[in-house]
């Protein structure tokens, strides 16, 4: 089986949520008189004298949380996958995540460079080394550090009481699931981000996204391993109740089609179900409505 770039690219951004995981930032964002500062994923300091007017997003979440503040009409630059909203298409592209072009960024003219995972320190050189600020924000390792990448961006863009309103939100939808599927059963389930002759990719126990399945009410059958490999093998093995793919890339049907899977009793019993993993995939504000999505699918009859 073959798969196209967009779905190894999207294997490849999962399995990127590790890079800023160890541990928890020490210290807190704060504002100071004559200021904004925040403490990025990189540790570093990142001090802007008034709330930007001009930004550079490195990265569809932080594009999301952009528009999704009401600061879209100051979004100068995005990357090729930046592609949530719609509106966001409108918007001069700067690269791909991993290698954006410096010179097309520096053309902008940014107050700042938001980026999150995929974003090199290399590149992180390159754009201080021309006085642009950069703030890396990928606070990936649990659902909840979702709500620090969207009140650290706030402060940036002095839309402090936007988030407030999203991110309550989001806790409101949070909230449904977990009291519609407390003490229910949990039935086990695999989600899937890669698979075939390239290997398969599953969220491992230390993952935001078996805290995700867990939180729908599921029980993630890699929950034992750590990071993201798996095998058919370990699958058949631990023969899962349910299987959650991308709608996208045509992912459904080439599981139908491909030998070892389509015989898994999941699937034959049609309990091969898809899911916009942009969702769950992406640290942004649609993760809430993610997790009520999966948790639909997990249990129907609750919803």
């Amino acid at each position: 089986m073959r798969k196209t770039t967009s779905f190894i690219f999207i294997l490849l951004s999962v399995i990127a949520f590790s890079l800023f995981s160890e541990g928890e930032r020490e210290v807190q964002p704060f504002q100071v008189a004559g200021g904004i500062t925040i403490v990025d994923s990189y540790d570093r300091t990142v001090t802007l004298e008034q709330p930007a007017l001009r930004v550079v997003s490195v990265a569809p979440s932080i594009t999301e949380i952009i528009f999704a503040l009401g600061k879209g009409d100051i979004l100068k630059g995005r990357t090729d996958y930046c592609d949530y909203p719609a509106e966001a298409l409108d918007i001069p592209s700067i690269g791909s995540l991993r290698e954006p072009d410096i010179e097309a960024i520096a053309e902008l003219d940014p107050d700042i460079v938001i980026a999150s995972t995929h974003f090199t320190k290399e590149s992180l050189e390159k754009l201080t080394s021309l006085s642009i600020p950069v703030a890396v924000l990928a606070d990936q390792d649990s659902f909840e550090g979702v709500y620090n990448i969207i009140e650290d961006i706030s402060r940036l863009l002095g839309a402090e009481s936007e988030a407030a309103n999203i991110i309550g939100s989001m806790k409101e939808t949070v909230t449904t699931v977990l009291n519609r599927v407390k003490g229910k059963e949990t039935p086990s389930v695999y989600y899937v981000i890669g698979f075939g002759e390239y290997g398969d990719y599953t969220a491992g126990g230390d993952t935001f996204i078996n805290q995700i399945i867990e939180m729908a009410g599921g029980n993630n059958i890699a929950s034992e391993i750590s990071g993201w490999s798996f095998s058919l093998e370990q699958i058949i093995d631990s023969n899962p109740d349910i299987i959650v793919c991308s709608k996208y890339w045509n992912t459904k049907n080439l599981i139908l089609e491909t030998s070892g899977y389509m015989d898994l009793p999941a699937v034959i019993k049609g309990n091969l179900f898809e899911i916009d993993n942009n969702m769950l995939d992406r640290q942004g504000p649609r993760l809430a409505d993610g997790l009520m999505e999966l948790a639909k699918i997990i249990h129907p009859d609750l919803f």
